[in-house]
């Protein structure tokens, strides 16, 4: 009797070890589907993300090379039906602020980007000069003595020079360098946004130091860029002199000279110069454009010197960039220009063959301007064609309302004879 008891129990414990064995065996199975399951399911996740990348790129690919078709018009403004608009045989826009800075020989008017004219001053000037940078502009009549100064919310300051104005340059904190000349000798004269003229003066004597070409301050108001122009043995010869009107200037000096380059603008003219920005520089000759650098306050560095071989047709400018038109000198290719964008220290960053005979040529928000009539191209800081097309008005000048072109376009300002309004290219 004990012996079948015992050999039950045996038989059962038997029967639970197998039990457990199988059930192990059955977990194994279903981790091991489970496993491949996960598995089949990571590989669908990840064809998915690869499908959805490369249409994402697709996507960004088309939206950066594809050109607009059209445009249309979100408002216009007829400047010359406003109240106390006088007709003018001069006109001139500038990209100022959000908007433009339109200047007549009668007065001066900002309108912003929605197309509200936020101020008007009058004056009458025979050759109105204008300068912007920033918030601020100054205007002068150039072979006469006055001065308009304004910011965005209206006039600041007036001047009066005790000598004919040659040039004007503004900084964006309102102080204006003014260029003046006799029949020996050039002053640059400095004046604060209130239109008082400081206790700075620097005197160039024609017959030793030449004559000024060009000038532009930096944004910061502190150091200038001037391009004179002198004879030597019968030869015309060219400098590039930078100055320091901060506290550094004052221990270089009466003249407040801190760098001067000659030898790098042999046999050329620097007919335009420019600050980009607080420590960039640029000087435009007839053969190239040399880029400083004015990191060190004391001793500005010619950081490129960029050769232009071929014809310089047009230049322009922006915070960020600057570029040329050229004629295109090579046989081979059909395009009658170049159109070359370099940052501001003088980095290529684009130059493609051009066949638009541009009469106006603009770089504004990293977009590149081309216009001649009412024909309008727009390029991309790639060097991608976004426009090429005509418009409804001839085009006096061209801004970007929108940083970039996206994908539901991009707007902007046109400025025409007596008309200025804003088009989204789609």
């Amino acid at each position: 009797m004990a012996d079948t008891y015992r050999e039950n129990r045996k038989n059962e414990l038997r029967k639970r070890i197998v039990d457990t064995d199988r059930l192990k065996q059955q977990d194994n199975v279903r981790e091991y589907e489970g496993r491949k399951i996960r598995r089949t399911r990571r590989i669908v996740f990840l064809l998915i993300l690869v499908v959805m990348v490369m249409l994402l790129m697709a996507g960004g690919y088309y939206l950066l090379h594809r050109r607009y078709q059209g445009f249309s018009v979100n408002w216009s403004v007829d400047l010359t039906a406003e109240e106390g608009a006088v007709e003018s045989d001069y006109e001139d826009y500038q990209n100022y602020a959000d908007g433009f800075l339109k200047v007549t020989r009668d007065g001066a008017t900002y309108i912003n980007s929605a197309g509200k004219t936020i101020w008007n001053q009058s004056f009458e000037m025979n050759n109105p000069y204008a300068t912007v940078n920033g918030d601020y502009c100054a205007i002068g009549d150039q072979g006469k003595t006055s001065i308009f100064i304004m910011n965005t919310s209206g006039t600041t300051g007036q001047a009066e020079t005790n000598l004919p104005i040659n040039k004007l340059s503004v900084s964006e904190t309102g102080v204006v360098y003014a260029l003046l000349e006799d029949s020996s000798a050039s002053y640059i004269t400095v004046f604060t946004r209130e239109g008082a003229a400081l206790d700075i003066s620097i005197k160039s004597i024609l017959d030793g130091d030449g004559y000024p070409v060009d000038m532009s301050v930096s944004p910061d108001g502190t150091e200038l860029i001037t391009s004179f122009a002198y004879i030597d043995n019968g030869s015309i010869g060219n400098k590039v002199i930078f100055y320091n009107l901060d506290e550094i200037g004052q221990n270089a000096g009466s003249n407040r000279v801190v760098g001067g380059f000659t030898d790098d603008f042999a046999g050329h003219l620097a007919g335009r110069v420019h600050f980009s920005d607080n420590t960039h520089a640029q000087a435009f000759y007839d053969g190239g454009i040399a880029f400083f650098s004015t990191k060190v306050l004391t001793s500005p560095e010619l950081i490129a010197n960029v050769k232009i071989e071929d014809n310089i047709k047009a230049i322009s400018y922006s915070g960020e960039y600057v570029g040329t038109l050229t004629l295109n000198s090579d046989a081979d290719v059909s395009e009658a220009y170049n159109l070359t964008i370099y940052r501001v220290n003088g980095q290529k960053v684009f130059t493609v063959p051009v066949s638009f005979n541009a009469s106006g040529f603009d770089i504004d928000e990293g977009v590149v301007f081309l216009y001649n009539d009412k024909n309008l191209r727009v390029y991309d800081i790639g060097g991608n064609i976004k426009f090429d097309g005509s418009i409804d008005k001839s085009i006096s000048k061209v801004g970007a309302i929108s940083k970039a072109a996206g994908p539901l376009g991009m707007d902007v300002l046109i400025g025409s004879s007596g008309y200025i309004e804003s088009i989204k290219l789609k």
